[in-house]
């Protein structure tokens, strides 16, 4: 009877990994043989998807059970070849159940375009997802990039992994893959957002008040891996800009000192050329008056912006 319970449970989790793959390839978060997918049958054993295989032809029959230390317990096709980051991501974190490595299209492009992802804009997302880790482009060795990721996992259920894809965890495979929906809708969001005008992100006292929410929804093991350092280096960038948008007003003595530094340097540059002689003294204040005033309007997108 006992073996009976356990090969229907294992059905039912066959049936739920078909269900997620073939979700995550029809939302285009992942690109036909792109990603892996897997999770937790037992303590001890894993179901994982087969290397080189269509996310969206895949029957339940082709997924691999596996041990946590990476033997192949049912015969059939190899597995993934990122079984490894898999079985080091469970042993790191026995509360993860379920592992996604996807390719969401507008994440990817978000790190293409150098747009940080962890400016804080939804709420549901800071109390779902927390803080997103980030894991920059790398040419180490395989062993090196899945040590450095697993650390990475230790502390975030989400990694925007640089102009590559993702990687979303949870206590099942449903939530794994709610995680990576809510990744893309969020950088969507983002990406729109940036096009249409100035991204406002949400202030000191709403992030520390939806971190505060996220901690108490989630509990005390999940406090304890986040400890009190969510959007740390955000809030941080955010004072910089701030103090820099002070310094920077128009009526600033600093400014107009700076402002008019800018400008005897840029005409000293001026005089310096081979054009210089062939300029009036009117053309040349007007050419420097235009590049020193370019030149504050980029800082000042570049610095005020939130």
């Amino acid at each position: 009877m006992h073996a009976l319970t356990e090969n229907l449970t294992e059905t039912k989790l066959r049936q739920d990994l078909k269900t997620i793959c073939l979700l995550a390839y029809n939302k285009g978060l992942v690109s036909g043989f792109d990603g892996s997918f897997s999770l937790k049958t037992s303590d001890n054993s894993i179901l994982i998807t087969p290397t080189n295989t269509h996310k969206g032809l895949l029957e339940e029959k082709d997924f691999i059970l596996l041990d946590l230390n990476g033997n192949i317990l049912t015969n059939g096709k190899e597995p993934s070849e990122h079984l490894s980051l898999h079985l080091a991501a469970y042993k790191a974190r026995p509360d993860i159940k379920a592992f996604i490595h996807a390719h969401p299209p507008i994440v990817v492009s978000l790190t293409i375009a150098g747009i940080d992802f962890n400016q804080p804009i939804i709420p549901n997302t800071v109390i779902s997802l927390g803080e997103v880790g980030f894991f920059p482009y790398t040419n180490s060795d395989k062993d090196t990039e899945e040590s450095q990721l697993t650390e990475i996992l230790k502390s975030h259920d989400a990694i925007i992994l640089d102009k590559h894809g993702s990687i979303t965890v949870g206590n099942d495979i449903f939530t794994a893959y709610e995680n990576l929906e809510i990744l893309e809708f969020t950088a969507k969001v983002l990406c729109q957002a940036s096009q249409i005008g100035e991204v406002k992100t949400l202030s000191d006292k709403e992030i520390a008040e939806l971190i505060n929410e996220r901690h108490k929804i989630y509990g005390k093991d999940l406090q304890d891996r986040e400890k009190n350092n969510l959007f740390h280096d955000f809030t941080q960038k955010l004072t910089v800009k701030k103090l820099i948008s002070k310094v920077l007003e128009s009526e600033s003595p600093v400014f107009q000192r700076v402002l008019s530094l800018t400008h005897e340097l840029t005409i000293n540059t001026i005089e310096k050329t081979s054009y210089s002689t062939k300029m009036s003294k009117e053309e040349k204040e007007q050419i420097s008056r235009e590049l020193t005033g370019s030149f504050f309007n980029m800082i000042l997108g570049k610095f005020t912006r939130k």
